[in-house]
């Protein structure tokens, strides 16, 4: 719902979402406001290079607000580049000016479901995705099914 609309925040999601990233990063977890963790898109970078090195290039730790927007950026790149979609992504002014944390705290779900399905080796956030279930009709089953129409 990221780029169609806020989502509400929910502090609950956003301290587990914080310790998930802290705990894969190996370091302790920060206190904070989420938004101010986050924000310079440093932490997300280099948990991405954690989960997935070969997903993003190098990226900056800089106090330069264009550096800090990129990174972020880099991030939703990248969160694509695993198999989010574009509607669980947020925008960058979404964090950087905090316009829309809660579609920051969906999109890190997103990426904790998508990792159970690829790197179950870490720990768990977000729900689980669903896997798509094949259905096979006979010839007999698709034309009735057409009669109704």
């Amino acid at each position: 719902m990221g780029r169609h609309g806020g989502n509400a925040r929910n502090p609950a999601d956003e301290q587990h979402a914080i310790e998930w990233i802290f705990t894969i990063l190996g370091e302790p977890v920060p206190q904070g406001r989420f938004e101010d963790i986050l924000k310079d898109g440093s932490v997300l970078c280099r948990f991405m290079n954690k989960i997935r090195p070969d997903l993003l290039p190098k990226f900056s730790a800089s106090e330069q607000s264009a550096k800090q927007r990129e990174n972020i950026s880099l991030f939703s790149k990248a969160c694509t580049n695993i198999g989010i979609p574009d509607t669980d992504l947020f925008q960058t002014i979404d964090l950087y000016e905090g316009k829309d944390m809660g579609s920051v705290a969906n999109c890190l779900a997103r990426l904790g479901g998508v990792l159970q399905q690829q790197r179950p080796d870490l720990p768990v956030h977000g729900p689980k995705l669903s896997e798509a279930q094949a259905r096979q009709f006979t010839a007999a089953q698709e034309a009735a099914g057409k009669m109704h129409y």
